[in-house]
């Protein structure tokens, strides 16, 4: 039986599981009805955590692999991407932040401006979380920074581990960095891979500011929603007492060392437009430091007690799921089955918008939000071309879809942010689902009025 906490996450896990059912009724190809039930299968077990993640991760690779469905080098492929070693890097920075007491001297830093109050605590997340979005040009290396700080804010609150309170905290610093920011262009990969393939199939460059006026109403009602249901949280979470401001006390060598470190790794991550280092290998070089022997940033046997990897065999396992759908032709086929029944029309109209964000919200919870881009920037030039709007209109709708996960599964920055701080899974898909719904109600009608009225259509 399901236990109730994890009723949301099973309905949707069931949903998938349906969904793999249609496939396979509707498809003659076998290798790809078979795929579609092991694909909906592990979306199931990730989402209600019925089997543990890395033990549902290794059932795929053994099932892929037992069906013939793709090469070793596709199934496997989740290991040699960037994501993968950003996480694998982020769970060694984010020990070293635990251990070394770097997040606890940020915490009490930011407890002196917040005292016992949950609202400002949430409130200086939040708009932390939005600060290292317009300086740090991806996801999960501002959920490795922010991560660690949120729970050493928590305990020095008063909050217990698995406490409402703590959990609270811990998802406001895990969704504030990821889904107000795709108000900015440069802030997360789903939108530089949308981009670049948009100029590479259609010629249209990146702008910017444009970019950002387009995504600004739906983003500022996310952020929003987020404040309104994280912010009751302070109603029934018990704050200690005897939670007073304990004192600062100035900063140990291995603590500035650290720090330094950290601030060199964000520099070279605001600026990667310069240098063009990928996040993950400025990220690996970090971590290469903190295990070096003599470095004292970590233990000689922290990696076989103090760092746990399960999370990045979770990762990879999402990412199989992602790359066999696409080489067997799963993903374009549901794509390519589902437009004809989106019945666009020429015109503004609002009925557009709903259906060109609904499918890129099924295909990026199919193939995750980094990889959805590749799949819905080529199918970008028919919708055009059906609904009447520019190939960039579309592409704004897009958008929109892929940045509004239901499941966290679908947005790897949150699997690193539940592998850093104990983040149930059903809360942070009930904060997830409140966030699409706020979308659906009130995010959508707003931005068909806003991009009516700056010419978007």
């Amino acid at each position: 039986m399901v236990r109730k906490t994890q009723f949301p996450a099973f309905i949707c896990g069931a949903a998938a599981l349906c969904g793999g059912a249609v496939i396979a009724l509707t498809t003659p190809d076998q290798i790809v009805i078979r795929v579609a039930v092991v694909g909906a299968l592990a979306i199931l077990s990730f989402a209600t955590r019925l089997l543990p993640e890395a033990v549902t991760a290794l059932l795929c690779f053994l099932a892929f692999l037992a069906l013939g469905a793709a090469p070793a080098s596709v199934i496997f492929s989740g290991f040699s991407s960037g994501g993968f070693w950003l996480l694998f890097s982020g769970l060694i920075i984010g020990t070293a932040i635990t251990r070394s007491g770097l997040g606890q001297q940020v915490a009490l830093r930011i407890f002196s401006r917040t005292g016992t109050s949950y609202r400002r605590a949430i409130f200086m997340l939040s708009l932390s979380g939005i600060g290292l979005g317009l300086l740090v040009p991806s996801t999960i290396p501002r959920v490795i920074v922010l991560m660690p700080v949120a729970v050493s804010l928590a305990t020095t609150m008063g909050f217990t581990a698995g406490s409402r309170g703590q959990i609270g905290l811990a998802i406001t610093a895990a969704v504030s960095t990821l889904v107000p920011t795709f108000a900015i262009l440069t802030a997360n990969l789903p939108t530089i891979v949308q981009y670049s393939a948009l100029e590479t199939l259609y010629g249209i460059e990146p702008s910017y500011g444009a970019y950002l006026l387009a995504q600004f109403p739906v983003n500022l009602m996310r952020f929003a929603v987020l404040l309104a249901v994280l912010l009751p949280f302070a109603k029934t979470s018990k704050i200690n007492p005897e939670a007073t401001l304990p004192p600062v006390e100035p900063m140990t060598q291995r603590q500035k060392y650290l720090l330094g470190l950290l601030a060199i790794a964000i520099l070279f991550w605001a600026t990667d437009a310069m240098h063009g280092i990928s996040p993950a290998w400025i990220a690996l070089t970090v971590a290469t430091i903190l295990l070096w022997p003599g470095s004292g940033l970590l233990e000689k046997d922290a990696m076989r007690t103090s760092v746990d990897f399960s999370p990045a065999l979770f990762l990879a396992g999402i990412f199989a799921v992602s790359a066999v759908a696409g080489h067997v032709g799963l993903s374009t086929l549901v794509a390519d089955s589902l437009i004809p029944y989106l019945e666009l029309e020429h015109g503004a109209t609002l009925h557009n918008l709903y259906a060109i964000t609904g499918i890129s919200v099924v295909i990026s919870h199919l193939t995750t939000a980094p990889a959805a881009p590749l799949i819905l920037v080529p199918l970008a030039g028919a919708m055009a071309d059906a609904s009447g709007w520019p190939v960039t209109t579309v592409s704004m709708a897009q958008i929109i879809g892929i940045s509004t996960p239901l499941l966290p599964f679908q947005a790897p920055p949150l699997i690193v942010a539940m592998a850093l701080a104990p983040i149930p899974a059903a809360a942070l898909t009930r904060v997830c689902v409140a966030l699409a719904v706020g979308v659906a109600l009130f995010g959508l009608p707003l931005t068909w009025l806003w991009w009516q009225l700056i010419g978007l259509f």
